[in-house]
């Protein structure tokens, strides 16, 4: 059948003319097809919604609303999915303002959490590896429709990271560190020990104690960890870098002992 004389058939049904859609009109792959010509005539003719504007204007009730809950029913699917079959790989799930309340619960929705976390990342916005423990925070969430992805990971920025690359950042690295971090001492030690050896390629607590400049905090962007743990006094930095060198001394000489 003609995609015009489909589209006729939903326009009669639309205003009353017919009762219902033919018997088997929506069967197999051709079903399939005449649904997707009915939901772009909705929505771009009937409508006027541009393509690029559907994820924030079309809801389930737009559909259901313009007898096309029938045909979705018949396919088992739901909006989103309708949406789809129409406009094949052109949105995601999580691009819709209206997400199952479950769509990010379970072992699934972590995947699917995944999944979108990386693909807005690498695809959409193309952010260099680098670079992401500064672009991603509560904004980035808000901005692409993450928000249900954000409230699952415990409204943790870093969650979310660890969870799609694990390991490969450590939670200093982001932009906005909880204001409690540095009140922790294992997490003081923690950044140090990371900053010190890893960033700086010093050999030993000695070593730091002579070459630590406190612009090599800047340059590293670790100044909330200067200025929250240390006061930002550089002489308060090596009084815990003396500390930590006398202990793995004594320690040293236990072992030997």
């Amino acid at each position: 059948m003609e995609k015009e004389k489909i589209i006729q058939i939903y326009r009669d049904v639309l205003d009353g003319r017919r009762v219902r859609f033919p018997n088997h009109f929506f069967v197999g792959d051709q079903g399939k097809t005449y649904l997707a010509f009915i939901t772009s005539y909705l929505v771009e003719e009937y409508l006027g919604i541009p393509i690029e504007e559907i994820p924030r204007k079309v809801t389930a009730e737009t559909l259901w609303t313009h007898r096309l809950r029938s045909p979705a029913y018949v396919f088992g699917w739901n909006f989103i999915e309708v949406i789809d079959n129409a406009y094949p790989g052109k949105f995601q799930p999580w691009e819709f303002n209206q997400v199952s309340n479950n769509y990010w619960q379970g072992e699934n929705g972590r995947k699917r959490a995944i999944e979108a976390v990386r693909f807005v990342i690498e695809e959409k916005c193309k952010i260099p590896h680098q670079e992401i423990p500064l672009k991603i925070n509560h904004r980035f969430f808000k901005d692409h429709k993450l928000n249900g992805i954000f409230y699952s990971f415990g409204d943790s920025p870093y969650q979310v990271i660890n969870t799609v690359y694990p390991g490969q950042f450590q939670p200093w690295e982001l932009a906005n560190v909880p204001s409690n971090y540095w009140k922790n001492p294992e997490n003081i030690k923690q950044a140090l020990d990371w900053f010190l050896f890893q960033k700086l390629g010093f050999s030993s607590y000695e070593d730091a104690l002579m070459k630590l400049q406190k612009k090599d905090f800047f340059q590293y962007r670790l100044a909330g960890l200067l200025q929250c743990a240390f006061d930002h006094r550089l002489i308060k930095v090596k009084q815990w870098i003396r500390e930590q060198h006398i202990k793995d001394y004594l320690k040293s000489e236990r072992r030997m002992n």
